[in-house]
């Protein structure tokens, strides 16, 4: 089975109408889109994402949703969120990821899980190499979409990472599927990801600074090319 690609981009961004070109043509590419709304503290996210989310504010992020075809994934922090409202504003995507739930919400778990299968919504859990084995083990079994690997502190920060050896350690302890993203800088870093194990790789920064600079057409193209690389490995 071929890799899958996941594409992360900001909800509205850089503005709507490129946007939705963007999210039409890439919807020919992706396996999955994983569509971000600003949260309140935008704790692990790098400079270009957190400038994303300055360019989108006040954006009617349920409208932009509410028309997206392909198969999207709604991530949002939970500090300061109202859980319901947020849930039911994204309740036309597939599912949902925290990025901090295990790492600040552990308590938090099955409440946040329980609440988004009454909406009908499938559950993402996001892992990072901080979390204890234990968890993740634990924890993963309430991925019913996928549980992903964030492979560095913060989006867009190339910190030093043995890619690989981390994601043959998740893979052990993971049962069901894995996507490994957050920082992966280059080509190189994801065939280590699939080399280790994952089932797939998620991209945005990069992506997003081609949107942002060079047009939706430049950056449909950089994620052709992206998913013609996933597919070789």
């Amino acid at each position: 089975m071929m890799a899958e690609l996941v594409i992360y981009n900001t909800v509205g961004f850089p503005d709507p109408e490129t946007f939705f070109k963007f999210v039409q043509g890439a919807c020919s590419y992706v396996d999955a889109l994983e569509l971000g709304i600003p949260p309140k503290f935008a704790k692990y996210d790098g400079p270009t994402i957190r400038r994303s989310y300055v360019a989108v504010a006040g954006t009617d992020y349920m409208n932009l949703l509410s028309n997206v075809k392909c198969r999207a994934i709604a991530l949002t922090y939970l500090d300061g969120l109202d859980l319901e409202k947020f849930l039911e504003m994204v309740r036309c995507t597939k599912a949902v990821m925290f990025p901090d739930l295990l790492i600040d919400h552990m308590n938090r778990l099955e409440e946040v899980t329980e609440a988004v299968k009454k909406m009908s919504l499938k559950n993402v859990i996001f892992i990072s190499p901080s979390v204890p084995d234990t968890i993740i083990k634990s924890a993963s079994r309430f991925a019913d979409e996928f549980v992903y690997l964030g492979i560095r502190p913060a989006t867009g920060v190339p910190t030093p990472v043995n890619v690989t050896k981390l994601v043959k350690r998740v893979r052990v302890i993971v049962d069901g599927k894995l996507i490994v993203g957050f920082g992966l800088k280059d080509n190189e870093e994801i065939a280590q990801a699939i080399e280790g194990g994952a089932d797939g790789v998620a991209v945005g920064t990069s992506v997003m600074k081609v949107l942002e600079e060079r047009g939706e057409s430049e950056a449909i193209e950089a994620v052709r090319r992206l998913k013609e690389y996933v597919d070789s490995l």
